[in-house]
Parts: structure tokens; sequence; C-alpha cells
């Protein structure tokens, strides 16, 4: 879920963007028409952002279209680039050179958004080579016969400020790596201590922490407490290798049977727990009895029929959890008490 969200955040940015990105190339395009690099190749860069804005809006996959919009913007300005240096008078078209360079700036920028620190490290010295050779290739051989030099130091400036930029953007997107990796190997950990190594579901803990916070509503709260009957004797006849199968499959069946919002996890030994919500008693007693169904009806594998004891108890306004469970653990007796095999739920 959070990475969808990061997704359609970045998605949502990239829209906006080429949006307001269109009206802007349209409007230089309209008003310096006499140039030829705005007059024929402005209306392409136009139409390709209206097509990237569509596709944005459309849901297209969102790397494709980064990708695109890199290599087609890094091409467009580098043309642009070389277009200015090599047609017409230098002196004036070194505003264009210059805000040229500006872009290229805050491509680079992007590209360490969308690329990897590596990737990033390497597509920006690609672009700062480029920019380079042609500046180099323009103004070599006439700096050395004393001419165009101020137009070479604003472009020292500008490659020092690329290659600047190439460094800095590298090391913080290093920084930004490594504080996502920490980040992933805290969760990772946060979800360790509260997962059952065996069965994959939340453990004591994870359960503790949901009903802690489900009490403070506790109207239309329920809390189930089941354990498989005569787990012992499977241990015993079978070997604990095949009753920790036993405990797997039990907790596969009730995870695949479990309503929507209900909350389900291994309490300790052979016993699980399960927290629902419900607006009637009937609803909730029938969604247990069809989980109890689900583990008697099919014979597991080795051992052949397995069932197990409900409990079930509901909260009550002013109740505690401690309250609860155990109104839950003397409905699971009760269970037992009567012959296994069955749902019982705890008077109030």
């Amino acid at each position: 879920m959070r990475l969808d969200w990061a997704s359609n955040r970045k998605r949502t940015v990239y829209f906006w963007g080429v949006v307001l990105a269109i009206p802007v190339l349209i409007l230089i395009w309209i008003f310096r028409p006499e140039e030829g690099f705005i007059h024929w190749l402005y209306p392409l860069f136009i139409l390709l952002c209206v097509s990237w804005a569509w596709r944005l809006f459309h849901k297209a996959k969102l790397e494709s279209i980064e990708r695109e919009v890199v290599a087609t913007t890094a091409a467009f300005f580098t043309i642009k680039l070389g277009y200015y240096f090599f047609w017409g008078d230098l002196t004036k078209n070194w505003v264009e050179i210059e805000s040229t360079y500006w872009v290229m700036a805050f491509l680079m920028i992007l590209l360490y958004i969308i690329f990897d620190a590596r990737r990033g490290l390497i597509y920006s010295l690609a672009l700062f080579v480029m920019t380079l050779a042609l500046g180099l290739f323009r103004l070599g051989s006439e700096i050395a016969l004393g001419q165009h030099r101020e137009e070479f130091l604003a472009f020292v400036r500008s490659e020092m400020r690329l290659f600047a930029m190439t460094g800095l953007l590298y090391t913080l997107a290093i920084i930004k790596d490594q504080l996502a990796d920490a980040h992933r190997q805290v969760l990772q950990m946060h979800a360790l201590a509260r997962t059952d190594p065996l069965t994959g579901l939340p453990n004591r803990l994870a359960l503790s922490e949901v009903l802690e916070e489900a009490s403070q509503h506790m109207f239309g709260l329920y809390v189930v407490l089941l354990d498989i009957d005569h787990f012992k004797q499977i241990n015993d006849r079978y070997g604990h290798d095949v009753g920790d199968q036993v405990l797997k499959e039990v907790g596969r069946r009730l995870r695949s049977s479990l309503r929507k919002g209900d909350m389900l996890g291994r309490w300790g030994g052979e016993e699980f727990m399960i927290v629902m919500r419900g607006e009637s008693q009937h609803d909730v007693l029938a969604a247990v009895e069809r989980l109890r169904e689900d583990i008697a009806f099919w014979p597991f594998d080795q051992v052949g029929a397995v069932s197990a004891s409900f409990g079930v108890a509901e909260g009550h306004i002013g109740d505690s959890i401690h309250n609860l469970l155990e109104r839950a653990d003397k409905a699971l007796y009760q269970a037992k008490h009567l012959g296994r095999n069955r749902v019982e739920l705890s008077p109030a």
C-alpha cells in the first residue's frame, strides 16, 4: 500500500509538471517563431508532452514514461545546446545557452529521482561530457585566438556547476539509499517481532497490540479463541513435525475463510485467536461456525480428521481486554467440556 501511494504521488507530480510545461512551450513557440530550432522542434516537443500527459492520466506504466521523458528531454536540450553553440552569433545566443544549462541541471535531479545512485551518476556524467565536448569544440580554437573570453568563462562556470551537481546529487543519493535500506530493515525487524515463524500469522504480541487498539471501541468487538482438539495426541502419535504441519494447515484454512477486516493470529501452542467485529451475535457466530467446518470437513494429511473448539466473547461498553479474554477462555473451556468441535458463546 505504501508503494502504491508513493507511485501515485509521483505520477501526480509528473502529470502536473508536464501539463504546466505545455503552455510555456506554446508561448515560446508563438512569440519566437523566427528562430529555426524553436520553429521546427518545439511543436514536436509539445506533442510529446501532450502524449505523456495523456498516458500519465490513463495510468500507463510509469517506468516507461519516466525513461522516455529523460531520454527525449536529454536529446532535445543537447540538440538545442549544439544549435545555439554553432548557429548564429554566440554572444547573442548565450542567454539561451545559459538557460539550457539550467535545464540540464534539473534533468540531473530527475535522473537521481528515477534511477538508483549508480545509474544516476553514469547518466549525469554522460550529460556533463556531452555538454563539455560541445563547448570545447565550439570555443577551444577561438579562445586560443583571444575571442569569446567572457563566453568561455561563462561556459566554464556552467560546466563546473554541472560537475559539482553530479557529485553532490550522487552523495545525496547514496545517503538516501542508505536511509531507505535502514528503514526497510527496521520495518522487517518490526514485522518479524510480530510474526509467528511457524504459521506466518501475527503472534501474541501483534494480537495484543490489535486488542489494545480495538479496546477503544468495545461495542461490536468479538474475540474468538480456538484450540485444536486432542493436539497432544497428534504430537505423541505422529511426532512434532507432523503436529507443526497440522498447525500450519489450520492457520491456512482459517486465513482463507476469514471475513474482510477480521484478524487471525497464533495466541500460543495450539491456540489461535481471531479479533472480529460484527453488528449482531448471529452474524459473528455464523462466521465462526463456517471456520469450524472448514477445519473439520476435510481430513488432514497423515493424521486424518482434525477438529477445533471455539470460544467467543462479545465486548461491551466499559469492558476491559482482560475480562474479554477471560470470558473467551471460559467459553472455549465450555466448548471442550461439552464434547469439543463446537462453538460456544460466553454469557455477557
